[in-house]
């Protein structure tokens, strides 16, 4: 059930290698102007200075977060205001309620209409400005609205979803991939990367923080009672959250040359920010004199911040300090080394090691898979990163057949909400194309509607273990429309209808997890002890060789491309490997010719599916789910068209 080895070409392997050398001297300066840019205490209390500053001159309560690159909550601050004459706040450290938006077709299910807190949505707003931004892509909430709904662009009929539609499911508070805030213990508090109260936020009203053209954080704030997103991004909204945290990234702002509206994604310009400086009511240069001491308090968010620690230091991406340093081996590339997932002791928390279970990765082949794929982002063309001609930013990772990580690398300035997301897609993958997924969605009542509606597409034993299904091919399957984005059609098996879809609610991938995110939410309003520390338990097994214990789907599903099963020559599924960071199909690419290339150099009889035994060869409603697709002309330097023909 794999794609067959050949002969190894080892005049090629060896070509391969000497292109991976050519032209890194700016992903090397770009490494190491990472490794000295961080927020100090100091650039946290003048951020919340500006922010504060605009909002009590709008008249408006404003919560504010600051971040670090990798999630880290440096300060949460809540601005008060009830007249200019106010003596001092109140007791700022209670919990102001928030509501998810519906949209304005009244949709229902999933986490519509919720109530969450101020603080969570701060958070979160500003984690993804952090974890979407890189030195060579500035990304906004507002930017992260215009790619994770059901049209790109949202409200224009018979285009396709947004390419990371699904996106906003990932950095979740459950993840075993993401780690947590341990308060009583410093020693571990800065170790990234961290979870998001409630994954990436689609919300305006977060932005990234640069230092010298290097991403150090991100600002979100809170100042309405509405969580929500753009559904029009042909308009110029009025946002006070945007506006204000707009004004906190005064002096912290992004290169303009890389700032989402600078960079384009299937031939559309992104949205970085309808708020611009014109808006602004109160003086930036005079922010550092505003006493917010006296109109606001630092408020304490379980399990991510306690208002005891005042305005905390950012760790420096890249070092050990923050969960993620460069690997010493050589083993990837002794010129440009990836990132490693680190642990407090500077050990490395993924290395390469063989999976469990009967014909399972060895070490070495994990080794090759992971070492392959990151020989090719080193020549790859980039598809969301300024300047043109810029080379790719990825994280690839390796789950076995218990959808345990084997290994993880990470390119030196690669956006840190593709670490977390590679897994994911490895996962996903692997649970769609193995045995389990047919049981877990007939024995929970609340997801036996998907089974009906796949086995309504494609037949009564879909699911069985017998169809490879990529993340992409998934994707397609999980929209509100089947073929994606032609109106008038029914919704994908594991999508929801048009009239029940947002960011909130899109199928089995949010149904999946809403049990875990309402138990977070509990817990932050104060009424229940937090969820735990993986995904889906109760709904997804564990793998019948797991050491962990923890379910195969322990981050959550995720449903755009860049994950792809693999199979021993028998047809035996081994496990996955999933890309993020850069282009959706730049991610397909690399997963998939990292499989490939490896069982080349190794031919010890592992590969990617076998064309025949891939979901794509069958159809409903006239359409077949794309397994792959992969870019043209992907390489710098190089003329090659599609690198995936033929393989």
């Amino acid at each position: 059930m794999f794609k067959p080895n050949e002969p190894p070409h080892r005049t090629g392997a060896r070509a391969r290698w000497i292109r991976a050398l050519v032209g890194l001297g700016a992903l090397l300066a770009s490494a190491s102007a990472a490794h000295a840019q961080s927020l100090t205490a100091s650039d946290v209390q003048h951020i919340v200075n500006l922010a504060s500053q605009e909002a009590f001159a709008r008249r408006a309560w404003a919560t504010v977060a600051v971040v670090d690159r990798d999630g880290n909550v440096l300060t949460v601050y809540r601005q008060f205001f009830a007249g200019l004459n106010y003596p001092s706040p109140p007791n700022m450290n209670f919990t102001r309620g928030v509501n998810i938006a519906s949209n304005d077709r009244g949709a229902n299910g999933g986490l519509n209409g919720a109530e969450i807190t101020d603080t969570g949505a701060a958070i979160a707003k500003a984690i993804t400005g952090a974890y979407l931004s890189s030195s060579g892509n500035a990304f906004s909430t507002r930017t992260a609205s215009q790619i994770v709904q059901d049209h790109f662009n949202p409200g224009v009929a018979s285009t396709p979803s947004g390419p990371l539609y699904g996106v906003q499911f990932s950095s979740l508070p459950c993840s075993d991939v993401n780690r947590r805030s341990v308060l009583a213990d410093p020693s571990h508090l800065m170790l990234g990367p961290k979870r998001s109260p409630y994954g990436l936020s689609a919300d305006p009203g977060g932005f990234p923080l640069y230092k010298n053209g290097v991403v150090v954080g991100g600002v979100g704030v809170m100042s309405d009672n509405v969580y929500g997103d753009d559904e029009n991004v042909f308009d110029t909204d009025v946002n006070s959250d945007e506006i204000i945290a707009l004004a906190a990234t005064t002096g912290y702002e992004p290169p303009s040359s890389i700032r989402a509206d600078k960079i384009s994604a299937g031939g559309i310009t992104l949205r970085y920010s309808d708020a611009t400086p014109s808006l602004y009511k109160a003086n930036t240069a005079n922010a550092d004199s505003f006493n917010t001491f006296g109109l606001g308090a630092f408020v304490s968010v379980p399990g991510y911040y306690d208002l005891s620690q005042g305005f905390v230091a950012g760790t420096q991406h890249g070092t050990p300090a923050s969960g993620l340093a460069p690997d010493t081996s050589g083993a990837y590339s002794t010129v440009t080394p990836p990132l490693l997932m680190v642990n407090a002791d500077g050990s490395v928390r993924y290395p390469a090691h063989a999976g469990h279970g009967p014909e399972a990765f060895t070490a070495v082949e994990v080794a090759t898979i992971l070492r392959e794929g990151y020989q090719l982002s080193l020549r790859e063309r980039a598809a969301i990163r300024n300047p043109l001609g810029s080379q790719v930013a990825i994280t690839l990772s390796v789950v076995d057949v218990n959808g345990e990580i084997l290994g993880s690398v990470t390119n030196p300035d690669a956006p840190v909400f593709g670490i977390d997301v590679s897994v994911q897609k490895a996962r996903t993958a692997l649970l769609m194309s193995g045995p389990y997924i047919r049981g877990v969605l007939a024995n929970n009542s609340s997801l036996t509607t998907y089974l009906t509606q796949a086995q309504s597409f494609f037949g009564a034993n879909i699911l069985d273990g017998t169809k490879a299904i990529s993340a992409r091919a998934l994707g397609t399957l999980a929209r509100d429309t089947y073929p994606d984005g032609i109106g008038g059609t029914p919704n994908g098996p594991f999508g929801v209808p048009y009239t029940s879809q947002t960011p909130f609610n899109v199928g089995l991938q949010s149904s999946l997890i809403i049990n875990d995110i309402v138990k977070h939410l509990t817990y932050l309003l104060g009424a229940g002890s937090d969820v735990g520390e993986a995904c889906t338990s109760g709904i997804v097994p564990a793998g019948p060789n797991s050491v962990s214990g923890a379910p195969i789907l322990a981050d959550g599903l995720q449903i755009f491309p860049g994950g792809f099963p693999v199979y021993r020559a028998d047809g035996k599924l081994i496990g996955a490997v999933g890309v993020s960071g850069d282009g959706v199909s730049q991610d397909d690419m690399t997963a998939y010719l990292s499989t490939y290339y490896a069982s080349l150099d190794l031919y010890t009889g592992f590969g990617n599916a076998w064309l025949t035994n891939r979901i794509s060869q069958l159809s409903a409603h006239g359409a077949s789910p794309l397994y792959l697709q992969c870019p043209t002309t992907p390489l710098l330097n190089d003329a090659t068209q599609d690198l995936c023909a033929g393989k």
